[in-house]
């Protein structure tokens, strides 16, 4: 079962907040979000059980690939992703993946698009410079 989004309580939480974990469905949910200080949650002692559900497994797996508040920023301040943004091809291939119901998959096959896959390797070099 999806969950739904904390601020708007109307969308499907589609994005996590990289401090807190409280599930957002856009920009605009994350910026009221970001207006209010939120805290890490405090860690709970998980009694691992031999099989645990795979849907725990995705989420760690997804919380190994997520990226931090500083990689977030570096990425918006990058003038080569800022760059990339300006084209409407790119704009429009990302509207498609924030439009689909699994943007995991639609973020595989638009990488086979050179606009697109131009964005991602622009955002990996911003994510990989120094910090």
């Amino acid at each position: 079962m999806s969950k739904l989004c904390t601020v708007c309580s109307t969308s499907v939480a589609k994005y996590k907040c990289p401090i807190c974990t409280s599930g957002y469905c856009s920009v605009s949910c994350y910026k009221v979000h970001k207006s209010e200080p939120c805290t890490r949650p405090e860690p709970t002692q998980k009694h691992e059980s031999p099989a645990a559900p795979a849907e725990d497994k995705d989420d760690e797996e997804e919380e190994k690939h997520r990226l931090g508040a500083d990689d977030l920023r570096r990425v918006g301040e990058s003038p080569r992703v800022r760059e990339l943004l300006e084209c409407p091809q790119t704009r429009e291939l990302i509207e498609r993946v924030h439009k689909d119901a699994d943007p995991v998959q639609a973020i595989r096959v638009l990488r086979q698009h050179p606009e697109f896959e131009q964005l991602v390797q622009a955002m990996l070099e911003a994510t990989d410079s120094p910090k």
